[in-house]
């Protein structure tokens, strides 16, 4: 029996670097939510094409979708993020431009599937699509009496605008803590347009007559507590108002809630060799390379191996002890890994 065809929304690249919306023939299934959402794209693309873009970069990534309009989902999604993670967006409103590198830029173009147009898809298109997302927020937050958190939770209502809480860990010189925690949060624009971070300490005092304020401030805090043992902990000691010396554990507990923090709407301030790329352990190993001075087996073969983390070479006892940190975080060549 021939297996009947139906329609699924793809995005079209044309000529002059315009992202268009086709319904085409499939034969793939497609389920009832994928193609709610896909009705409900092209119903506001074709309703005003300067928002369908932000509101794709808002939908629920659960839901599966072509791959041309998944691809354009995960760059949109990307200045979604990027918005939802801006301090004081609530003050900046129309004037907020979030930013995309180059090398962000080049990594959304390398990951770009087959998609009619693909052909003229080039990082200068990718740019001015994402000042196009940046313009039709602007506009649109113009035009919207409530306030920011209110219009994004429209696309999306399970979205959480970063707070003014802020979490920092720094290396400390302690060998016996060598980490250091703090939380801070930032004070409102002044008239340049320009906040300062502050020990949250002192919003203990600040708020000390309007609890309400207080509780408003923390709301990111509590988010995180629901799902982070750690933050309940020093929420209910009231340690997470104290700068706080932490050992390799206590930080590498941190350090792997990040993604919650920041989901919650806590930005977090850390040391950067935990953002980039985790440096793999690697074996070089080299055969015959002295040349024998008698014949024989045990002379022809010589072997010479040595063990390197990213770049850098480390001894049997460093190996050693990085093998013996099955969990946690070491210090190995004057840097954590």
């Amino acid at each position: 029996m021939e297996q009947m065809t139906t329609q699924e929304l793809n995005l079209v690249i044309l000529p002059n670097g315009t992202l268009h919306l086709e319904w085409m023939d499939t034969r793939d299934a497609i389920t009832k939510s994928s193609g709610l959402l896909q009705k409900e794209i092209f119903e506001r693309f074709a309703d005003n094409t300067d928002l369908w873009l932000l509101f794709l970069g808002f939908s629920d990534p659960q839901i599966s979708l072509p791959p041309s309009l998944d691809y354009w989902r995960r760059f949109s999604g990307a200045f979604a993020r990027k918005l939802c993670q801006t301090p004081d967006l609530e003050a900046l409103r129309d004037r907020v431009k979030i930013s995309i590198t180059e090398e962000e830029l080049k990594t959304h173009l390398a990951f770009a599937p087959m998609m009619t147009g693909a052909e003229y898809l080039r990082e200068e298109l990718l740019e001015a699509q994402w000042t196009r997302l940046n313009q039709a927020f602007s506009l649109a937050i113009q035009a919207y009496e409530g306030s920011v958190e209110d219009f994004i939770r429209t696309y999306s209502p399970n979205a959480h605008l970063v707070g003014r809480i802020f979490f920092h860990l720094v290396e400390n010189k302690n060998h016996e803590y060598p980490f250091a925690f703090m939380a801070t949060y930032t004070t409102r624009l002044d008239r340049q347009g320009k906040s300062k971070h502050l020990p949250l300490k002192h919003a203990l005092e600040e708020y000390k007559k309007d609890n309400e304020k207080l509780l408003e401030l923390l709301t990111t805090v509590h988010l995180a507590e629901k799902g982070s043992r750690l933050i309940g902990e020093l929420l209910e000691t009231g340690e997470l108002f104290h700068p706080l010396a932490w050992t390799s554990a206590e930080a590498f507990a941190f350090l792997k809630e990040i993604p919650l923090y920041e989901e919650s709407g806590i930005l977090c301030r850390i040391p950067n060799w935990w953002k980039g790329k985790q440096s793999g352990v690697r074996l070089n190993f080299s055969l015959g390379d002295k040349k024998p001075s008698l014949a024989g087996m045990d002379a022809i073969l010589s072997f010479n191996a040595q063990l390197f983390l990213g770049d850098t070479q480390i001894s049997e006892e460093e190996a050693r002890r990085l093998l013996s940190e099955s969990e946690g975080l070491a210090f190995i060549k004057n840097r954590w890994v």
